[in-house]
């Protein structure tokens, strides 16, 4: 996945994601902090761990366990590509938290129902135009196939 090296465990993505206060490492904040967060984020794996061993849906939730709080954008390209179900869902649940704490996400998704269950507004774009925004519980799956394929622009 983007964002995590390889050859790093949980908790050493972990220190290097949070602002440090002094030079030195606290490390039983640092083992205190990596449990809260696999624990918070449901990652099967331990602070031991190399991210690399992971799988697919537990590296996408150590990713979103390395975003600092609070968050006011996320952007995200192809979200849950590749996940399980389970994983997918758990991904979703911890944005949909996000965006109650005040987040706004802009995700680009080709899974088009996964876009409709997961959006407010939509927007396609097509030979370098953008589409209005549509509300997502007005559009269907065709429509935005439709305009995905050329058809329906003036």
């Amino acid at each position: 996945e983007e964002g995590l090296i390889a050859g790093l465990n949980l908790e050493e993505h972990f220190i290097l994601a949070e602002e440090q206060k002094s030079f030195f490492i606290n490390k039983k904040a640092a083992q205190e902090l990596t449990e809260h967060r696999i624990q918070d984020f449901n990652i099967k794996g331990t602070a031991e761990n190399k991210i690399e061993s992971l799988s697919g849906g537990n590296q996408q939730r150590a990713e979103l366990a390395l975003l600092r709080q609070p968050l006011t954008l996320l952007l995200l390209d192809h979200p849950t590509r590749g996940l399980d179900i389970e994983s997918s869902m758990y991904i979703w649940s911890k944005m949909k938290q996000r965006c109650k704490e005040g987040a706004s996400i802009i995700f680009i998704s080709s899974d088009l129902d996964e876009v409709l269950q997961y959006s407010d507004r939509v927007l396609v774009f097509f030979g370098g135009k953008v589409s209005k925004p549509f509300d997502a519980c007005h559009v269907s799956v065709d429509q935005l196939g439709q305009l995905i394929g050329g058809k329906g622009w003036e």
